[in-house]
């Protein structure tokens, strides 16, 4: 039986029906099984071009994270972008048209969904490496003029890290001078990004702690040079390696479009179209010219040799400290005056004594004046020697002396001038490195002694000095105060330094200093007393205390102090203590032994007060007395005189002294 025509309908649209459900869930099975496949890092290396980049991000700290994560923003219609451009990636492999340069971006969306870095504006300033790095400045506002994205500085592709930040990415932004396009010119403060470094550096024995310069106003260029290497610049032919068409090429000089559309828009990375530009510092050999070779083809020979502490015959190398803390020449040789230009044909700029102080502070005033005169002084006496030799060879020769080895004395004489030349010729006279500089001067002396020898008797060299008048073992006299022996103050280190050959050390702690946080020590008292003090010593105490040995020997009008005929050590018995209060005491009770109250505990301090009431009181009262300001001070010096050298030395004169200085400035005030 045929089935009326609109059943035959009715069963082809409910088949019809079945095999579209059939086919729908089987499609969208497969659907689903298709995008839960090629969202799997691994289906990625179905193409052989992308094996480098899934080994570099299989390796990384986002080896935990799915490549869609990043490379599909945040969204379904995302997604499905995001799908059908990596669809298209993969049909121009299956036909072969794709290129050997894939491209992909990664939006700051997708950097920033939840649960991933979400947080890192909040997070305020990190540290990257050495440098203090905040986000919040570099994608919150504008930076030189553009609008940076996560990825205008996480874009490098670096072995072991699939995205990541690489030094060069900073440098370029930093130090590309883009002042042509109005956005200002490289950021030249290093304490912005580095800080201080916290790290003493030893140098040859010498520390060095970056904190005390900066804290003088020093510069980091005075010392480091040349550390930025590069121009940053956008080579033409790099424009061709992704555009062909000419009306792309035509805006290249319009900068502002430029980074709009690749930094802003399209995350392209900067290496991509910059050259690199490289900070560092340079090998030591390179960075002592500074910025020198920007002006001269070619560095200094000799003065750039004894720097680097090298060039002198039959001597070991020798680098200067200087040369070793990576100090460049510009470091001394600074211009006369801020932007200075360098005239037509070059110039010297002369080493400037306030540089040393500049750097080092007020304690290294003089210091390379000091060098230069013992470096002089050493010079001149090789000078004539080295005429005196000349004329005694020539002397020899004419007269054909058969003991003179003139042939070997020319030799020494040839040698000699050549280790002088060189500090001649290096122009610093030791400030280029003082050490080095010795080494040459005695080996000109050495050879000189030599070639005099040579010719034998009775021609004898005349007696020269190099180095230092005396070299302490701690260094102290062979480099920070050189000709202390000679120096005027209020201490003779001419006495104990040269004379007596008594080393810095015994005296003064040879600990570091020299520091804001450690000034010049000083000796301790009791080191003077270990040597003044001995037996041996044929002098009396007033040799050394004299205003005590005056107030001793004073006459009064009155009655004397009871204790005018006492020797010093009757009191000052226990010397080695270095004439401490309790020293003092000890000797009191040595004569007070018997007395009903203990006298050091109970009365030595009232005995003083009572000794130095007269002085502390008229002290007070003097700025109320008027007169003549001459006489006043000159009174005022007189009675602190007095009360810094123990008035209780002779308590009795002093009353008398300090009256009669009252008596005639009162009447002098009276009588004006």
């Amino acid at each position: 039986m045929k089935l009326p025509g609109r059943h035959r309908w009715g069963r082809w649209l409910v088949t019809l029906a079945i095999a579209v459900a059939v086919l729908v869930s089987v499609g969208g099975g497969t659907t689903f099984v298709a995008l839960e496949v090629t969202t799997d890092p691994t289906f990625c290396t179905s193409c052989h071009i992308m094996e480098p980049y899934y080994e570099s991000w299989a390796s990384s700290s986002h080896k935990d994270v799915s490549c869609v994560e990043c490379h599909y923003e945040p969204g379904l219609l995302e997604t499905f972008e995001g799908k059908f451009k990596a669809l298209s990636q993969l049909a121009k492999y299956v036909t072969a048209t794709e290129g050997s340069k894939p491209w992909a971006e990664v939006s700051d969306q997708s950097c920033m969904r939840s649960g991933c870095h979400s947080a890192r504006l909040l997070e305020g300033t990190i540290q990257f490496g050495r440098i203090r790095f905040d986000h919040r400045h570099h994608l919150a506002s504008l930076r030189r003029g553009k609008k940076l994205r996560c990825t205008s500085c996480h874009s490098q592709l670096v072995q072991g890290e699939h995205l990541t930040v690489t030094a060069s990415s900073c440098f370029l932004c930093h130090f590309k001078d883009g002042r042509e396009n109005g956005h200002g010119g490289p950021i030249d403060d290093c304490t912005l990004c580095h800080g201080a470094p916290e790290e003493v550096l030893v140098e040859d024995g010498l520390r060095f702690e970056h904190g005390d310069y900066l804290a003088r106003g020093v510069e980091c260029a005075a010392c480091h040079g040349d550390v930025t290497r590069g121009e940053g610049r956008v080579p033409r032919e790099r424009c061709g390696s992704c555009h062909n068409q000419q009306a792309h090429l035509d805006r290249i000089g319009d900068v502002d479009f430029m980074h709009d559309n690749h930094v802003t828009n399209h995350a392209i990375s900067c290496l991509e179209c910059h050259t690199e530009i490289e900070h560092s510092l340079p090998p030591r050999e390179q960075h002592y010219k500074g910025a020198c070779t920007d002006c001269h083809q070619t560095p200094h020979g000799v003065p750039s040799a004894t720097f680097r502490g090298t060039g002198g015959e039959g001597l070991a190398d020798d680098p200067s400290v200087m040369y070793l803390a990576r100090v460049t020449c510009t470091g001394c040789h600074r211009p006369p005056f801020p932007g200075a230009t360098v005239p037509t044909g070059g110039a010297t700029w002369q080493a400037d004594p306030v540089a040393c102080i500049d750097c080092h502070g007020p304690a290294y005033d003089g210091m390379m004046e000091n060098w230069q005169d013992e470096t002089k002084g050493a010079v001149d006496g090789l000078t004539g020697a080295l005429a005196k030799l000349t004329e005694y060879i020539d002397e020899a020769i004419e007269y054909e002396d058969p003991d003179a080895d003139t042939p070997l004395a020319q030799r020494h004489h040839e040698e000699a001038a050549a280790s002088l030349s060189r500090v001649l010729l290096d122009g610093s006279l030791g400030v280029h490195n003082l050490p080095y500089t010795r080494s040459l001067l005695q080996r000109a002396e050495d050879e000189a002694r030599e070639g005099f020898d040579a010719l034998g008797s009775p021609r004898a060299m005349p007696k020269v000095e190099v180095g230092p008048v005396s070299a302490s073992a701690t260094e102290c006299t062979t480099l920070c105060h050189v000709g202390i022996e000679s120096r005027e103050s209020a201490f003779d280190h001419g006495r104990h330094v040269k004379r007596e050959g008594i080393d810095c050390a015994v005296c003064h702690d040879a600990e570091p200093h020299g520091t804001r946080h450690k000034p010049a020590p000083r000796p301790a008292q009791a080191t003077c007393v270990s040597c003044h003090h001995e037996a041996k010593r044929d002098r009396t105490c007033a040799h050394c205390h004299g205003d005590q040995g005056a107030l001793r020997a004073a006459e009064t009008l009155g009655e004397p102090s009871p204790m005018w005929d006492f020797d010093c050590l009757t009191c000052h018995s226990d010397l080695k203590s270095g004439h401490s209060a309790s020293a003092m005491r000890s000797g009191c009770d040595y004569c007070h032994e018997d007395d009903e109250e203990n006298f050091s505990a109970l009365r030595y301090g009232p005995w003083i007060d009572e000794a130095e009431r007269p002085l502390t009181e008229w002290l007070e009262e003097l700025d109320s007395v008027s007169g003549d300001g001459k006489d006043q001070s000159e009174v005022q010096e007189e009675l602190q005189r007095w009360l810094d050298a123990g008035a209780y030395h002779n308590g009795a004169w002093v009353a008398e002294r300090v009256q009669e200085l009252k008596d005639a400035l009162v009447t002098e005030a009276a009588d004006g």
